[in-house]
């Protein structure tokens, strides 16, 4: 009598013959990679860092200091319409109006217009890295070279529109007690751990608009997924350090009680700290883990179908150095040597003697000066892009 089915040996060959013809890369992940696209996002995003890895000092310097130029103006705007209608409507409408301009402007002038905001640049060069498609001295030249210019625009920016321009609005100087209140709450009255969970927090928001960014090609939709964490963040108050590069300086134009050094050591040390924390772990490396640990190979090559925890421990390795030699080495350093080494020489304390430009002037060539050190032991075949 005839069977129909096939014998064992016969299917046995059949399921041989079929898996021969299979590519090793459809061979069934241990981890759903392809959960939500999150692995093609984790590529774009990668592939970015590493274009912003090979930054050179000039444009560095110039990207950061258009990004810093425009959280200024949002954030300037910000204060003024919530001062100004709180005092005149409701203080409640203020701070709304105020967060949904900051919200709407900022982040998305940043990425719309073109620029680089080095917390954003935490979780994408920070991918860059952990795909191992950048090392982390790379990195780590990315991010200073464009705090660098942060730091520049911040302070300058903060004279111009305080001091130079007398840009305090018909408020006049109810404004700059605003704003020298602002400053003062940041330096004197919050402590390095309140700090420290504010930065998480903000830059935790920060990451996820840029990660929104990237999720659709629509500008409109790009609108909304940067808008609304961005509003979260600055309507609950929490820190951004590269907002408080202008926040601080423009508080000490307005004449805040606190010195550049304080402004530095005491705001800026833990809320950088906590804003790597944010975007580069608990936004970036977590959805590198579920995007499977891809690590790229080469051109067009990406481990697959995933990479190892061998691969998780190095991103873990790679990622703890480069966030303590980047808050060593600029933060912690210059407010250090600023408050405890230049104020005390020259004399300065808090006030209005602490309107001056040799500090603000002096920390941007100390912040130049490491990241042009940086780059200079980095061997000139690092800056070139690899192929995609």
């Amino acid at each position: 009598m005839s069977d129909n089915t096939d014998t064992p040996s016969e299917q046995d060959k059949t399921d041989k013959d079929t898996l021969s013809g299979q590519d090793e890369d459809e061979s069934p992940p241990r981890m759903t990679t392809k959960l939500f696209g999150i692995s093609d996002t984790i590529k774009t995003l990668s592939s970015l860092g590493v274009e912003k890895t090979k930054v050179n000092p000039a444009q560095g310097l110039i990207m950061g200091w258009q990004a810093t130029a425009y959280l200024a103006f949002a954030a300037f705007l910000a204060w003024m319409i919530m001062f100004s209608v709180a005092t005149d409507l409701s203080y409640g409408l203020g701070q709304f109006l105020a967060f949904a301009v900051f919200g709407f402007s900022a982040l998305v002038l940043v990425i719309l217009y073109g620029s680089n905001l080095v917390t954003g640049d935490y979780m994408t060069a920070g991918i860059a890295m952990m795909t191992q498609r950048s090392r982390w001295r790379e990195v780590l030249w990315e991010w200073s070279i464009t705090h660098s210019g942060h730091w520049m625009a911040g302070f300058v920016i903060g004279w111009m529109i305080i001091i130079g321009a007398g840009q305090a609005g018909p408020v006049g100087s109810d404004l700059m007690g605003i704003l020298a209140g602002i400053g003062e709450k940041k330096v004197n009255e919050l402590t390095w751990d309140q700090l420290f969970y504010r930065g998480i927090f903000a830059n935790w928001l920060i990451a996820m608009g840029v990660w929104g960014a990237y999720r659709t090609k629509e500008i409109f939709s790009k609108i909304l997924l940067i808008g609304i964490p961005v509003s979260v963040f600055f309507a609950i108050g929490f820190e951004h350090s590269i907002v408080n590069h202008f926040a601080l300086a423009a508080g000490i134009w307005a004449g805040g009680d606190y010195t550049w050094g304080e402004a530095w050591f005491n705001n800026l040390v833990p809320v950088t700290l906590g804003n790597i924390i944010g975007a580069m772990i608990l936004q970036g490396m977590v959805y590198w883990y579920v995007g499977g640990m891809q690590v790229w190979l080469g051109p067009g090559k990406w481990k697959k179908p995933h990479g190892t925890y061998r691969d998780l421990l190095i991103a873990i390795r790679d990622t703890g150095t480069l966030m303590l030699f980047f808050v060593g080495m600029a933060p912690l350093m210059a407010g250090s040597i600023f408050l405890f080494v230049v104020e005390p020489a020259l004399g300065i304390t808090p006030g209005n003697g602490s309107q001056n430009w040799i500090e603000p002037v002096g920390i941007m060539i100390y912040l130049t000066g490491t990241a042009l050190l940086v780059k200079r032991f980095m061997p000139r075949k690092w800056f070139k892009i690899p192929e995609s």
